[in-house]
């Protein structure tokens, strides 16, 4: 064998490990270790992805040893000392090097904060591929042994991570049998229709303002009551909207997944409702939903929820881990929310996944428009839609400006002239005076610490401007509520009950992440919300994990 051959097999013999580093980091370890982290938020299975995965890894692979052994033997050994180099900074970048952003929820990200780190985090990826590369020219011999090392090192640490994550945590089932469906969306009866608009993150403050800057965006809302000391039950909509829709708290001392399959049991508004010929209907996540309600809501149905679009939620999941292994200089154009994962969404069926996408519904109702159904007289039905949910991408009149480029009242002003246009059409069918609407939210605002959800109800024979109502009302009346709204016989409290001038002690629970703790949710914090929106401790902590399951 000549000189020159072996140099070229002496080359190719560094970069095979360098590249294997790199694309293993990225494209096995990465995606697999991000949807673990966060898979009670992932609709999808990890098997969905795994194809993907190899597909790209495989591809990533043959791709840089092509240009590699193409190159010669100086520029190979270069590219080597750039890959390893790559691999190296993701690894740390992705594991150790990350500042605290908060969690993928939507809310802004306060870059101004960050300069000091952003400095520091641009030095050390500047560092590193200068120094391998000088490395590998001054030390040729020594830079390929190192090289070899660390790569076969760094998948071996990597290849044993993932091996004890799938034994301390398996993979969820994520398989369903059953689809929070479109079915009759936006489907009025001819005689009662009482519907519930849960505008998610609409917080109670948002109404004041669009009131005094932009009320034509409220000219629809004829015969609204605005309940100004409104109080919700959760920071969050992983419980939030569970509470609306079941009454059932959520103390972090059973799983996530147990309490939305018990809270959906027994409900009893859903049961006298449907009774009593009220055709039932809830659109939102199959996440915050449990199969208990196929049956008794007639768009919740069996049918496979699959995968519309295999490489469209992997384009996600690469998108998503971009955001924790890119420098920080760079995150911006990953800014990423796990909400958009659902934009995949399909069945095995012709029926069609809700989702609540703002302008998915927007496209929705458009396609459909507001129609009168023959089959029942008596109509119930509860849509949950992203509304003032960050990141903001919606102006004040419903045009789609990019993401971060409007506020959570431009947006929510957005959102409420889409709503205008269904009571508008509401009217024009003759259906209006005699609904019942309301307009809520499963919470308030984003901003860390605790805040009120929006409450607006139109009773069947109101009109007039909107009135406000000082009551100190709790989101744990609204299922006798609606119940008295339907005439229908209630226990407990109802909004309507209350007296403005009686205090009373409404419950509010705290947790500034969803990510799981043990199967739980991270440490609760009491709330007792007081009058005009006061929020104190009340010293009761619920801190969840694997203790408390036991």
């Amino acid at each position: 064998m000549t000189a020159t051959k072996k140099k070229k097999r002496g080359g190719m013999k560094t970069l095979v490990p360098a590249a294997l580093a790199l694309c293993f980091t990225y494209f096995i370890f990465a995606p697999a270790e991000q949807y673990m982290l966060n898979q009670s938020e992932m609709w999808f299975s990890l098997w969905g992805i795994v194809p993907q995965a190899l597909l790209t890894f495989a591809v990533a692979m043959v791709v840089l040893c092509l240009i590699g052994y193409l190159l010669p033997v100086k520029m190979r050994r270069a590219m080597s000392a750039v890959l390893i180099s790559l691999a190296l900074c993701f690894y740390l970048q992705g594991n150790f090097l990350n500042a605290d952003y908060g969690e993928l929820d939507g809310r802004a990200i306060l870059w101004q904060n960050y300069k000091l780190y952003a400095a520091l985090d641009t030095l050390f990826w500047l560092l590193v591929p200068i120094g391998l590369l000088i490395f590998a020219f001054k030390k040729r011999k020594l830079f390929h042994k190192c090289t070899r090392f660390i790569a076969l090192v760094m998948v071996l640490i990597q290849v044993i991570t993932l091996s004890t994550v799938f034994l301390t945590r398996p993979v969820e089932d994520k398989s369903l049998d059953w689809i929070v469906s479109e079915k009759d969306a936006f489907k009025m009866a001819p005689q009662e229709n009482t519907v519930m608009f849960v505008v998610d993150a609409c917080d109670l403050t948002y109404l004041p303002q669009i009131r005094d800057t932009d009320p034509e965006a409220l000219k629809a809302f004829d015969g609204f009551t605005y309940f100004a000391d409104y109080a919700g039950s959760y920071s969050k909509t992983k419980m939030g909207l569970v509470y609306l829709l079941t009454g059932e708290w959520y103390n972090n001392d059973e799983t996530i997944e147990g309490y939305i399959d018990r809270a959906y049991d027994n409900v009893a508004l859903y049961d006298t409702l449907i009774e009593n010929g009220w055709n039932t209907r809830i659109y939102t996540s199959e996440t915050y939903v449990s199969r208990s309600l196929v049956g008794r809501a007639s768009n919740i149905i069996e049918a496979n929820l699959t995968i519309g679009s295999h490489m469209g939620v992997w384009s996600k999941m690469l998108e998503f881990v971009s955001f924790r292994y890119m420098p920080h200089l760079l995150k911006p154009a990953f800014t990423f929310y796990s909400g958009e994962f659902g934009d995949y969404k399909s069945s095995d069926g012709e029926a069609i996944p809700f989702l609540k996408d703002n302008f998915a519904v927007i496209r929705s109702y458009d396609e459909k428009g507001l129609t009168v159904s023959d089959e029942y007289d008596k109509s119930f039905s509860v849509y949950h839609i992203n509304g003032s949910h960050l990141p903001c991408d919606m102006d004040a009149y419903g045009n789609y400006v990019g993401s971060w480029n409007a506020t959570a009242v431009e947006q929510t002003r957005g959102v409420f002239r889409f709503l205008g246009r269904i009571l508008d059409d509401m009217k024009k069918a003759g259906l209006y005076d005699s609904a019942n609407i309301i307009i809520t939210a499963d919470h308030g605002r984003f901003d860390e610490g605790p805040s009120s959800p929006i409450l607006l109800i139109k009773p069947a024979g109101s009109t007039g401007d909107i009135i406000d109502n000082h009551a100190m009302a709790h989101v744990s009346d609204m299922h006798a509520a609606i119940l008295k709204l339907c005439n229908l016989p209630y226990e407990g409290t109802s909004v309507f009950d209350l007296d403005e001038s009686e205090e009373r002690t409404r419950r509010y629970l705290y947790y500034p992440t969803t990510r799981e703790n043990g199967g739980t949710l991270p440490l609760l914090t009491e709330y007792n919300v007081g009058r005009g929106q006061t929020f104190a401790e009340t010293g009761v902590t619920l801190p969840g994990g694997a203790d408390a399951l036991k």
